[in-house]
């Protein structure tokens, strides 16, 4: 008999951003491995072409419902008191799925497993806001001990140390709890795969090293610093493209500091099909971030998957993967850019080093297969406890 799986995630299919992602590959990869699967999310309607039952709760991707959500969250919880699954996986702390399930935990069947995209509890952004939104956290920074003993069992993405947003791993260490694994995330699976589209040829660009960086267009990003490095070193024979999901206030602010650049050494791309980012990925010469906060970022596992090399500011795990270069500060940015551009031999080093690491370790059909180990073995001990309360009962009955 196949096991029941019940994932919640405040992201799913069709969203496209990590925990969507990491939710929608997990529960494709255990539903080919043969288990049962539903999904609970905040979307209204089942998505199309899935191959099991997606539940949706119309709940904002907060830590709490709003007060107009109320009825949902207690509808949620109701759902999950009600349920019957073997083993339950909750997506990421701090948001409704995680914090309506922690006061009624012991009232749900099965195993209970969190699941961990990092925090943000102790993350601390440049400049008075960023010191006031630390502020607002310790309260929960406070409290969080206690989440970390609440679950049956607990992934994390890295054995990374990172102090602003993998504290719940630090934290775990510290507490000595072994109730964990270690299981990353995942490349896209068709980055494995050639690209169906010349990106040069379908958006007119003249042929050049190409500097790309793929993400949403927002200060934590820190695409306004890249583009102003970029402008100071101007690397020759490069171009810089920058793809967005839509554009917006802050990528105004973009083409503001691009100025005369734009469409000529800069480019900025909005709604692009995945097919199109393919493409810019397997034209691109390096990927480079300057994020001011990830924990193990999908952009990079893509760039990985294609045989990119990256050259990343050096936040959460980043420094963790193979395929690239960590900087920490703009001075740093600028030698190591220019040291790469020089070196096609050293690109391709870091290339063929992140798409090894990207075929043995961050592809999603080996994490389902670690999934599946972890179901067997929180399976194994579920039955050996029955096991153990059943002969209890036994010899009860016989003293009797």
């Amino acid at each position: 008999m196949s096991h029941t799986i019940l994932i919640a995630s405040f992201g799913f299919y069709p969203e496209t951003h990590g925990i969507a992602q990491a939710a929608y590959q997990q529960a494709m990869g255990l539903h080919r491995l043969g288990y049962k699967i539903t999904v609970v999310t905040q979307v209204s309607e089942q998505p199309r072409s899935i191959p099991f039952d997606v539940i949706g709760f119309p709940l904002s991707p907060s830590r709490l419902p709003k007060f107009d959500e109320i009825e949902v969250g207690k509808t949620y919880q109701q759902f999950l008191k009600q349920s019957n699954f073997d083993v339950l996986f909750f997506h990421g702390w701090e948001s409704w799925v995680s914090e309506l399930a922690l006061p009624i935990l012991d009232q749900i069947r099965g195993k209970k497993v969190l699941v961990s995209h990092g925090t943000t509890i102790h993350l601390r952004y440049p400049g008075i806001k960023g010191w006031l939104r630390w502020l607002r956290n310790r309260p929960a920074a406070w409290q969080f001990s206690r989440k970390l003993t609440a679950f049956d069992y607990y992934v994390f993405l890295s054995k990374k140390q990172d102090k602003q947003r993998l504290t719940d791993f630090i934290e775990a260490k510290r507490l000595d709890l072994h109730n964990s694994s270690i299981i990353p995330n995942g490349a896209h699976p068709s980055f494995f795969q050639q690209p169906s589209t010349d990106f040069w040829d379908k958006f007119g660009l003249n042929k050049a090293k190409m500097l790309l960086c793929v993400g949403n267009f927002s200060r934590e990003k820190g695409q306004l610093e890249l583009i102003k490095w970029f402008i100071e070193i101007s690397p020759k024979d490069t171009i810089l493209v920058l793809i967005g999901s839509h554009f917006n206030d802050y990528s105004n602010q973009l083409k503001k500091a691009i100025g005369e650049h734009l469409n000529t050494r800069i480019f900025l791309f909005e709604k692009l099909s995945l097919e199109d980012i393919h493409a810019a990925y397997c034209a691109a010469t390096l990927f480079v971030s300057a994020t001011f906060t990830e924990v193990q970022p999908l952009v990079l596992l893509d760039a990985m998957a294609v045989g990119l090399p990256f050259l990343c500011r050096d936040v959460g795990a980043v420094s963790t993967l193979e395929g690239g270069l960590c900087f920490k500060d703009k001075a740093e940015f600028k030698v190591l850019l220019k040291r790469l551009l020089r070196s096609p031999f050293t690109l391709q080093s870091f290339g063929d080093k992140g798409k090894t690491a990207a075929l043995t370790i961050y592809h999603w059909d080996l994490i389902a297969e670690s999934y599946h180990s972890l179901i067997q073995h929180l399976s194994s001990a579920q039955n050996n406890t029955q096991k153990k309360t059943e002969f209890r009962t036994k010899n009860q009955a016989h003293s009797a």
